[in-house]
């Protein structure tokens, strides 16, 4: 237990960590300073909770190394480094790096209103969809798409944002439906994180059980809204130790992701659903860890 507090107790720092970031970087004369020492803390965090194989690049660009097709600059890419980058920048040490390589993108942004979530969502779209190439027949996997099957896992993605001009779940939600809404499920992002709100994700309408990513299109969007600083980063990084299971590159041998070593009784917030969802039943009998650290009775 006492091995387990300390993991919530460095989440709680890593939420002041943020927070303390972002109001000193306000004080720095240039916006690119701001959003480089912004994008930087967010790296930093969650590179401690990922499985230790994964490569974290900065800024990177999503070239394929055979058709040169560009899928956009990436704020933080999260790659395996079975596929090195085919280009390396001399000035900053920023790559270019394929498809195949790309297990997850994160755009980060300081502030989202409707408009700058909604290029946000569709930088991680474009990566999303881009075509992760075969080298081989490999254990012959089908990834379910809403077109049928693919040959391949697809790159996730999401964003990451400090705050939000709005502090309503139901007025985000609305901004990710309106621009998800007649886009594939391929398109929609796995995650919205907003730091001083909540995690927005996927969850079966039926059971009310969160899901890693859309599938077959009746999931609807939740959100675990925040009642402490540090729930959305443990949802983030939860999230994220969920989806990299099926980290794979293309053309090697298939095989489950080693993940982090995030307890279970870390609490991610307040389950929020939307109109006529499910919603599981609070299973917390104040046993968890949450309420051993905040005294909760």
């Amino acid at each position: 237990m006492h091995e387990w507090l300390d993991v919530l107790d460095r989440f709680i720092r890593d939420a002041m960590f943020l927070e303390g970031t972002f109001q000193e970087t306000s004080t720095l004369r240039h916006p690119t300073d701001q959003g480089n020492e912004r994008e930087h803390a967010v790296r930093a965090m969650v590179g401690k909770y990922i499985q230790c194989r994964a490569a974290i690049y900065k800024r990177a660009e999503i070239e394929d190394s055979s058709t040169r097709a560009w899928f956009h600059q990436q704020d933080i890419v999260l790659a395996d480094p079975a596929v090195e980058p085919h280009r390396i920048l001399k000035d900053d040490g920023r790559v270019y790096t394929d498809p195949s390589a790309v297990h997850t993108a994160i755009e980060v942004k300081s502030m989202v209103d409707s408009e700058v979530l909604g290029k946000a969502m569709q930088s991680i779209a474009d990566v999303q969809t881009a075509p992760r190439r075969r080298q081989a027949e490999v254990h012959h996997l089908r990834f379910p798409s809403s077109t049928g099957q693919m040959h391949y896992v697809p790159t996730s993605g999401g964003v990451f944002a400090y705050g939000s001009t709005s502090k309503r779940v139901g007025t985000v939600t609305r901004w990710i439906e309106g621009w998800y809404r007649d886009r594939s499920l391929e398109e929609w992002p796995k995650f919205v994180t907003i730091a001083d709100l909540g995690h927005f994700m996927w969850c079966d309408p039926r059971s009310g059980n969160a899901v890693p990513w859309p599938i077959t299109g009746p999931e609807v969007l939740m959100c675990f809204r925040a009642t402490h600083a540090h729930h959305p980063l443990v949802a983030l990084s939860t999230h994220l130790n969920y989806l990299c299971r099926l980290w794979w590159v293309p053309g090697t041998a298939l095989r489950l992701g080693d993940v982090a070593d995030i307890p279970h009784g870390l609490r991610v917030g307040e389950a929020v659903y939307p109109s006529g969802g499910t919603a599981p039943e609070n299973a917390c009998e104040h046993v968890c860890l949450d309420c051993q650290r905040f005294g909760q009775h």
